[in-house]
């Protein structure tokens, strides 16, 4: 017994060693990363702006001159201590995704200031105002850029088995399934669930909500030996499952362990940047923002879908006319396919899609086995998919002529995905949520699975796209959009 708690302090002590060589790897390439980003950008401002990387500037009260590459050297720790004061190099604040973004916006922009201010006080005026604005912009390109080819990395060693954190899930209730399931469907954050922990209420909630995911590793009670034994990394506490006091009492247990400790809010369509935690007589409460559909917002989004819109259609219509050639050479029938769908409210469009079936495709549907759960048809290998519709398909090509639905106020860019009545007949009032909106070409669901995705989870998608909507939403799905097409993910 004393040599396996020997082994377990043993695998724990190596694992935590592991962790922080993990962390301190992710963390020295983001700063060489930033770094890098920061310096190219000066390099990059200095040829736009003046032609050439060797360029000299005078500042009054310096007798000789200084490169503008000099002052890219000394704007690189000025920056990386505005993203550093951000949290961008805490491996516990650290996100993925648009609120990163802002967050590099917002520090870039304080470094901006502090770099205005620093030249005021020192009294070196002779600073090109257009380098100073072509500077920052390219850097929170750049510095984005590289963050995103750092989570591309990460998420691919991660797709391949490697720099995972083995997850324990306290509590075995219906949140702590929702957990599982979500935890599942996301591996690019390196989350696996090992097992999960019974709740304080096991003996009057008999059943185990987890117990088809992954085997139950004890109790609450057995926490911290449980955390020992299997080496784990990262806890996740699902609220509901306890009591107050006893939620108290895991915490203080986990005091002092290196551990990542997570407490589910219950909260599971409502993206952080509508949550704020407020601290009322020493009370903390979790404030949940309006949602941000407003008229002015929906007015924005609608003058951002047509901008957009025109600019596709107008740079790919080489592309449409080398599609439609192809659909008039290989099968009969119309080179455009008319579907009802059904759109905000419930009201009822035809959108527009390139043909990728067989004339007679909808007669033949019963026919077919559907493989989907619940009321959306889908189906591998579907036999109606014509030849130069099943290659349109895989990169979603067929999809483009819905620019023109987008134009007429049916569709929007982002959104989420237009059902079929035959499926609007079968929602319950929790799926009738989705027509809040005017549905979308794109959205998280086309990012997060697309044909992989049962029903039940499109939802749920939608539903966090419409409770946490804001144009850089929008723009973050539209470009994680790309790559997604591109390599054909979850595609039928």
């Amino acid at each position: 017994m004393v040599q396996e708690r020997i082994v377990a302090k043993g695998q724990t002590a190596s694992s935590g060693s592991l962790r922080i060589a993990r962390r301190r790897r992710v963390i020295a390439s983001l700063l060489a990363a930033d770094s890098f980003a920061i310096l190219a950008a000066a390099l990059l401002a200095t040829f736009l702006r003046f032609g050439s990387l060797i360029q000299y500037v005078a500042f009054e009260g310096v007798e000789s001159e200084v490169q503008f590459l000099e002052v890219g050297l000394l704007l690189v720790p000025l920056w990386v201590l505005m993203l550093w004061s951000e949290g961008l190099y805490d491996m516990e604040r650290l996100s993925w995704g648009t609120g990163e973004i802002r967050r590099v916006i917002r520090a870039l922009s304080v470094g901006l200031v502090a770099l205005l201010l620093l030249t005021y006080v020192l009294k070196l005026e002779g600073l090109s105002r257009a380098w100073t604005l072509l500077v920052w912009s390219s850097a929170v390109v750049l510095v984005v850029s590289g963050r995103l080819l750092i989570r591309w990395w990460i998420e691919s060693r991660r797709r391949k088995g490697s720099m995972r954190k083995a997850t324990l899930i306290v509590g075995s209730n219906a949140e702590a399934a929702d957990i599982l399931r979500t935890l599942r469907g996301s591996l690019a954050h390196g989350l696996v669930p090992i097992g999960c922990l019974a709740s304080s209420q096991a003996e009057k909630l008999a059943l185990d909500w987890c117990a088809d995911d992954v085997p139950c590793l004890g109790d609450a009670r057995e926490l911290r030996s449980v955390i020992d034994e299997h080496a784990v990394d990262t806890v996740i506490i699902a609220s509901s499952a306890f009591d107050h006091d006893v939620l108290a009492r895991m915490i203080g247990e986990l005091r002092g362990i290196d551990v990542d400790i997570h407490i589910s809010s219950g909260l599971f369509e409502v993206l952080t940047s509508r949550v704020l935690v407020r601290e009322i007589g020493g009370m903390p409460l979790i404030t949940v923002k309006r949602i941000a559909l407003t008229p002015l917002n929906l007015l924005t989004k609608r003058v951002f879908d047509i901008v957009v819109a025109l600019l596709v259609i107008l740079f790919g219509l080489p592309i449409w006319i080398a599609i439609v050639v192809a659909i008039k050479i290989t099968s009969k029938g119309p080179v455009f396919y008319c579907q009802d769908r059904v759109g905000r409210r419930g009201r009822y469009f035809a959108m527009y899609k390139f043909r990728s079936m067989v004339v007679d495709a909808e007669d033949r549907l019963t026919e077919l086995r559907n493989e989907a759960s619940g009321p959306i048809f889908k189906m591998h290998d579907d036999p109606r998919v014509t030849s130069v519709g099943r290659w349109m398909r895989k990169f979603s090509i067929d999809e483009f002529p819905q620019l023109i639905n987008v134009l007429k106020g049916e569709m929007s860019l982002v959104g989420p995905r237009p059902p079929l009545p035959r499926e609007v007949a079968e929602y319950t009032m929790h799926d009738w949520r989705r027509l809040e909106v005017v549905p979308g070409m794109t959205g998280l669901w086309q990012v997060s699975g697309r044909s992989r995705l049962t029903f039940d989870e499109m939802v749920r998608l939608d539903l966090f796209y419409i409770e946490n909507w804001s144009v850089g939403l929008d723009i973050s799905l539209m470009i994680r959009t790309i790559p997604a097409v591109l390599l054909a993910r979850g595609a039928y």
